[in-house]
């Protein structure tokens, strides 16, 4: 018999023990389901289903319901139940224009501030993205090694920009990006225009050049923000 939900996701039997803990477990799984899993805009999110996966009480999957709501993720509905919320497409825009400036910083103070054997780091690290991503699924798989790469690639450059405030500031907008993604087409997937993106932001930083760099993240993150709201604005036409 597998280990529950919690045991798999980090905690030991004892600390899960906790009402916290078992919170905090209920919240990184389910999210971890709306980012990566089969949940679509609108799509009703059933507790009972939940505390059954995840071999608990109804109150941690309630707790964590209630922070994802916070969140913005799910729209919980009196009397009725919770559902996946459904982005407006003009909000969309609005958050990657504002994630574009934040993370296009980052960027710049990366490209500035990294030091000669960070960028050899770097490139090791680019090698290792690239050989991973070409043995991952096809677009329909909805593989979500893609996002886990492209979370390596930028925690990577977070490191190298030395400003904790400003990239916490940025990684927080991390999992809204890939949620309003995963509803959009599915999964992120590295299709060309984004290989192509990832190309300029690599050459920007390797090359010193932090006017390149966040104008290369500024692009690329518009483009998604873009693509996204249009995506969604096809979703509600039905």
């Amino acid at each position: 018999m597998s280990a529950p939900p919690y045991v798999q996701h980090g905690l030991s039997a004892a600390r899960a023990n906790t009402p916290a803990a078992r919170a905090d477990a209920a919240y990184d799984y389910i999210k971890t389901r709306l980012l990566e899993g089969d949940y679509a805009a609108g799509q009703k999110l059933s507790v009972v289903e939940l505390t059954r996966e995840l071999a608990c009480s109804r109150v941690p999957v309630m707790e964590a319901v209630k922070r994802l709501a916070s969140a913005g993720f799910v729209h919980i509905v009196p009397q009725v139940g919770c559902r996946v919320v459904t982005p407006q497409p003009a909000e969309v825009r609005d958050f990657f224009a504002l994630f574009a400036a934040a993370e296009g910083t980052v960027t710049a103070f990366a490209a500035a501030r990294r030091t000669t054997a960070e960028v050899e780091e770097f490139k090791q690290l680019c090698a290792y993205i690239d050989g991973v991503a070409a043995k991952a699924g096809k677009p329909g798989d909805r593989d979500p090694t893609y996002r886990r790469l492209n979370l390596l690639f930028h925690a990577f450059i977070h490191r190298l920009a030395r400003s904790p405030v400003t990239t916490a500031i940025a990684t927080t907008m991390w999992d809204r990006s890939d949620f309003y993604i995963k509803l959009a087409f599915g999964s992120l997937y590295f299709s060309r225009p984004v290989r192509a993106a990832h190309e300029a932001i690599r050459a920007a930083l390797i090359a010193g050049d932090a006017q390149a760099a966040q104008a290369a993240v500024a692009a690329h993150l518009n483009a998604v923000g873009d693509g996204v709201a249009a995506a969604m604005e096809k979703l509600a036409e039905g």
